[in-house]
């Protein structure tokens, strides 16, 4: 997110499972555990930090960087003798060439003007061999207006194949994946989805009934939804999957690519 976007959805963050964002954005840094052990971790826009404490529960050392200082006021509140964040531009990053291992950047290139400077940036801080994580809007979902995202906080967004060559041009690209609701989650918490469901009596009639559950005060919510589900009310990280099948039409694209030169 851009820092704008990042402060005003700060709360949604900081309410943790009580938040319909929570289990969408905490899915991408559980996905990127598996890359991280033992390694030395850049998170760029890292914002709050709500996702430092996951990469450093495998990694070596966790820094993460954000342009808002609101932000990183908070972020602060995660680190430990792992963690550090630090106010910088992903433009130009305040480290040596080669110092990472591994850099994760979710939701963040769609919100820059200059996007081939910024994986520039990526690729000089990333070691030879080291690895991106990086995910974004997927045009094709979001349907830009004439080019322009009805999103107001980003300046552009990527179609797959868009995005494709845009890293092809500075890294390998190992995977390239949707990010999607696991199909056992019938009703999405966030209305782009909502409004793309069947049409059917009992389609509809489950999201009524989403919808009434969802008005409710949380504390009730949440206690009927442990009752009939045995699970938090709107979707944990483990309700999200990552797969090539989904790439064409998933909200979210999520790519892993590799400095090779």
């Amino acid at each position: 997110m851009g820092a704008a976007e990042r402060i005003q959805g700060a709360n949604q963050f900081e309410a943790g499972k009580l938040s319909p964002y929570w289990g969408e954005h905490v899915a991408r840094y559980i996905f990127a555990l598996q890359f991280v052990e033992g390694k030395d971790i850049l998170d760029v826009a890292c914002g709050t930090g709500y996702g430092l404490p996951f990469l450093r529960r495998k990694a070596n050392k966790v820094v993460g960087v954000d342009v808002s200082l609101e932000a990183l006021s908070e972020a602060k509140d995660r680190c430990d003798d792992k963690t550090n964040v630090l106010l910088a531009d992903a433009l130009r990053l305040p480290f040596r060439d080669e110092a990472f291992d591994v850099v994760t950047s979710f939701e963040t290139i769609e919100h820059l003007h200059e996007r081939q400077e910024f994986l520039r940036e990526i690729k000089r801080v990333l070691k030879i061999n080291g690895l991106l994580v990086l995910s974004t809007p997927n045009a094709n979902y979001t349907k830009p207006v004439n080019g322009k995202p009805t999103n107001p906080f980003h300046v552009f967004e990527y179609t797959p194949e868009e995005l494709k060559i845009e890293l092809d041009a500075y890294f390998l690209v190992e995977s390239f994946l949707g990010q999607k609701l696991s199909d056992k989650i019938k009703i999405s918490p966030f209305y782009s989805d909502q409004i793309r469901l069947p049409k059917d009596p009992l389609t509809q009639t489950k999201l009524f009934l989403w919808r009434l559950m969802n008005k409710l005060p949380v504390i009730v919510r949440e206690r009927i939804s442990e009752i009939l589900w045995s699970k938090p009310f709107y979707p944990s990280e483990n309700d999200y999957k990552f797969d090539q099948s989904v790439i064409k039409d998933a909200p979210v694209l999520l790519a892993v690519c590799r400095r090779v030169r």
